[in-house]
């Protein structure tokens, strides 16, 4: 018996058959699809730099913001209403910068004279009462604005409130002025400072041109890469109206992309700005509109500590910086290189579906019954045959052997697919000394070839095996 492999089955190769079709149609078709995919590709790689490596940026950012307002503002003088005019700086209407972003007021209420004490509570659902029944002494709402006494008095007029210990006169519920106080904010100026990194790359560089006018101020198409911003002109390019937004305030988000190309021969790193409102649009709407927050300034009056509370609305600006920073890497070309070579194989797909598709046979019997021969489908079908190969699955035949020097006879009862009688092990069969002469002689008889028919050798021999070995074929036993 032979082994199942030998050195002979390990050092082989095997390659796919490959069949060329002379015809203008095909190779249109195929050069078609090359040169379209191949555009798409090569395209690709230049346009969006597919070669590069690619890091995200790093970066920090800071801003200054100048300008300077006038605030309309009305007292009583001599029991005379006075008009007079407060003078509003950067040290009035910004607060300290919190992370990436900053804020600029453009509208406020406020309270003077704020005192510990004991007074009536704002009128609301729960604070309005006829009795001291109706309050509770040290309740404590999340809307109130102290803690309860548990007495009844007299806020304003006819109506009752619960006396509460807060900050007094507590706080009204107050719409915010119209129009906005400082209006005029629209022509502040805000310099944004943005420094990046890209570590890998080894490289570091900023917004601020080393050439750039101190005085200059940022257009789109103008001046694009002026890092001094008007407030008002921000709002144009998103379709706002500053006006309206500095009522209730409003988030407002400046976006710095940096795409840096730094490779020497193509060198270039310079941010663009982009602006988008982060906030409800539609104040009416929103269940609490615009942007606004509370801070007080404290102070003391004939050694009594009081506080003037600021409900400040205004605008914060959220800085948003993002990119990347890309240099030429081999590895990342033939990555994707080699990702886009299967796309030129779509052509041979598409090609093998028409052959296989529009040729005689699939035409009249799946998509045109009634279709008659044409030239082009006969073609198709040329080429089918041509391409394709039926093989028909081997089947199962049962076989006796005998050999001369054996006095039993085998059954076997597997594929054999080309495989020699004499390696093939088999069932024993008992045989009569008669069946054993008869086999001999079917051996050297002219009736080995009909038996060994089923898997016949090369060769001009009817049956080598048999004539070489010594191998017979018999019929089963108990049969002529």
């Amino acid at each position: 018996m032979t082994a199942c492999c030998s050195w002979n089955d390990v050092f082989q190769y095997e390659t796919n058959k490959v069949i060329r079709i002379q015809s203008t149609n095909y190779g249109t078709i195929k050069w078609f699809f090359h040169v379209l995919f191949f555009s798409y590709i090569s395209f690709a790689l230049v346009n969006d730099r597919l070669y590069q490596w690619k890091e995200p940026v790093i970066s920090s950012v800071h801003a200054k913001v100048k300008g300077v307002a006038k605030v309309k503002k009305e007292i009583m003088e001599n029991g005379l209403k006075k008009v007079v005019w407060n003078v509003f700086d950067t040290a009035d209407y910004t607060v300290p910068l919190q992370g990436n972003s900053f804020f600029v007021m453009t509208n406020f209420l406020k309270i003077e004279g704020q005192e510990q004490g004991l007074c009536p509570e704002y009128p609301t659902r729960r604070t309005l009462c006829t009795s001291d029944q109706g309050c509770k002494k040290g309740w404590m709402g999340p809307k109130s604005k102290g803690i309860q006494t548990g007495r009844c008095i007299e806020y304003k007029g006819k109506q009752k409130t619960c006396e509460v210990s807060a900050w007094c006169p507590v706080e009204a519920a107050e719409k915010a002025p119209e129009p906005a106080l400082l209006g005029s904010a629209e022509n502040f100026t805000v310099l944004i400072k943005n420094n990046i990194d890209f570590p890998s790359h080894n490289y570091t560089t900023r917004n601020i041109l080393p050439d750039i006018n101190v005085t200059c101020t940022f257009h789109k198409t103008q001046n694009p890469q002026c890092p001094i911003f008007r407030l008002g002109d921000i709002f144009q390019e998103t379709g706002d109206n500053f006006s309206d937004v500095a009522i209730q305030g409003g988030i407002m988000g400046i976006e710095i992309y940096w795409d840096c190309n730094l490779d020497r021969w193509f060198h270039h790193c310079r941010p663009k700005y982009n602006f988008r409102r982060l906030d409800n649009k539609t104040a009416k709407e929103s269940l609490y509109p615009g942007y606004s927050f509370r801070y007080a300034k404290y102070y003391k009056e004939n050694n009594t500590e009081k506080r003037t509370l600021i409900k400040a609305f205004g605008i914060r600006f959220d800085i948003l910086v993002f990119g990347t920073g890309g240099k030429f890497d081999i590895i990342q070309l033939i990555v994707y290189i080699g990702s886009n070579l299967s796309y030129f194989g779509l052509g041979t797909v598409f090609i093998d579906f028409l052959i296989n598709t529009y040729s005689n046979k699939c035409c009249r019997s799946r998509i045109y019954p009634c279709c008659k021969c044409c030239e082009p489908c006969a073609v198709n079908e040329y080429y089918y045959r041509k391409k394709c190969e039926s093989i028909v699955e081997p089947k199962q035949t049962l076989k006796y052997v005998s050999f001369v020097d054996e006095p039993h006879i085998r059954m076997v009862n597997q594929r054999l697919l080309e495989r020699s009688l004499q390696d093939v092990e088999g069932e024993e069969v008992p045989s009569t000394g008669s069946r054993r002469a008869d086999s001999v002689a079917m051996a050297h008889g002219p009736s080995c070839s009909v038996a060994c028919g089923s898997f016949p050798d090369r060769g001009t021999n009817p049956c080598p095996l048999a004539s070489a070995g010594g191998l017979s074929t018999t019929a089963p036993p108990g049969k002529p």
